[in-house]
């Protein structure tokens, strides 16, 4: 069959319903999203969902912030429900990253968000559960905290399905078409073919495989991520707080039912590559007990909890740990992947910036961090911990 489209975003993600959304709101007709298997299937499914808002640059704290508003009043701004909690997040750091930190959060006070740093001490008045003995400083960001990346991914759905985007689910791409050196459409796995004079290559874990189809290589690896799940003991009492232990490695974010979700913030993924086809997969108590070692030190009360699973989550990373959100060499093809485990927190920004690139208007922030030809000069290789704190 042969249809035509406008736009063809490929991936039922945070991340495609977003740019759907906003194109949508631009007054651009004609889209359609293609999903291989259902909506939030891949990465966003497997996100932990924390949003902090500590970033190094005045572009990320910029789109940070601009998202914080729209998860806080998604309901009116979007439609459905966002999952979001806002219980405030402390972010701890060594007597050696504070000089970074207290750069950071000037930076984050110029732009308009609400954040402080802390003294070890003091940040146990906000959550007396921590282990303060290790940290050089606390950051603490009450309007900070954590959503749900389903309920989010299916509100921007259909809210553009309202807008008149069609979204088609289970359907898999395995061309891009192309005459010359631009973009004329795709084909499917049903050898469906539709012709559109844009293509986004939105796919998270699978961008780079996408890519490929179009002749483009994107400097991205898939990088694997494992979650952990812990169930509190009874006598644990309220819910803690979202941390985030930069000085020990690991993090932690309340979810319902007594459970707590932790990981690990010291492996570098980008060393442990993984097939995106096992994501979702068990990972062994073997492989959670050096974790949980760290998280029971940064929050020693979770000592009595009791480990109940855990899955391979995963990052699609770039160099510099920043998002790829651009046009590339093939005209028409345009990137908004590589999101390198921001894409979540900043998925409403980034809806907004490539529908702004897509229909030629300036982008509510500079666009230029993310820009693909950053890669075609080697730089030095950026790290997850330097995404909130700068090299």
């Amino acid at each position: 069959m042969r249809r035509t489209a406008e736009v063809v975003i490929i991936g039922g993600g945070v991340t495609g319903a977003s740019i759907a959304f906003h194109l949508a709101g631009r007054g651009v007709r004609d889209i359609l999203v293609l999903e291989r298997r259902f909506l939030a299937s891949g990465g966003t499914g497997r996100s932990v969902g924390v949003i902090r808002q500590l970033y190094p640059t005045p572009e990320t704290t910029g789109m940070v912030v601009r998202s914080l508003v729209v998860f806080q009043r998604f309901a009116d701004a979007v439609g459905g429900e966002a999952g979001y909690v806002g219980c405030g997040v402390l972010i701890g750091v060594s007597a050696g990253m504070r000089p970074q930190l207290e750069r950071a959060v000037a930076l984050q006070r110029s732009l308009g968000i609400r954040a402080e740093v802390l003294e070890p001490e003091e940040a146990t008045r906000i959550e007396p559960r921590i282990d303060p003995d290790a940290l050089g400083a606390v950051l603490y960001e009450p309007e900070s905290g954590y959503g749900d990346p389903t309920a989010v991914t299916m509100g921007y759905a259909e809210a553009a399905r309202r807008h008149g985007v069609t979204i088609e689910q289970g359907v898999e791409v395995t061309a891009i078409d192309r005459a010359g050196d631009r973009v004329t459409g795709i084909e499917t796995a049903s050898g469906d073919r539709v012709a559109a004079r844009v293509v986004v290559n939105a796919a998270g874990l699978w961008s780079p495989a996408v890519a490929r189809l179009a002749g483009v290589e994107l400097p991205i690896v898939v990088g694997r991520h494992p979650v952990f799940v812990v169930e509190r003991d009874p006598g644990f009492g309220p819910a803690h707080i979202v941390y985030l232990d930069l000085a020990g490695g690991s993090y932690v974010r309340p979810e319902t039912g007594g459970l707590t979700l932790t990981g690990s913030l010291t492996d570098d993924e980008t060393r442990h590559p993984m097939d995106p086809e096992l994501l979702g997969g068990d990972v062994s108590l073997e492989e959670a007990i050096p974790v949980l070692e760290r998280t029971r030190r940064a929050v020693p009360r979770l000592i009595e909890a009791r480990y109940r699973r855990g899955w391979a989550g995963a990052f699609d990373i770039t160099p510099d740990w920043m998002p790829i959100l651009d046009e590339s060499p093939l005209r028409g093809f345009y990137i908004a992947a590589g999101m390198s485990g921001h894409g979540f927190k900043l998925s409403p920004a980034v809806g907004e910036m490539m529908a702004a690139i897509l229909t030629g208007a300036e982008p509510a922030v500079s666009r230029e961090p993310f820009r693909l030809d950053r890669f075609a000069a080697p730089a030095p290789a950026g790290t997850f911990v330097a995404s909130y704190l700068g090299s």
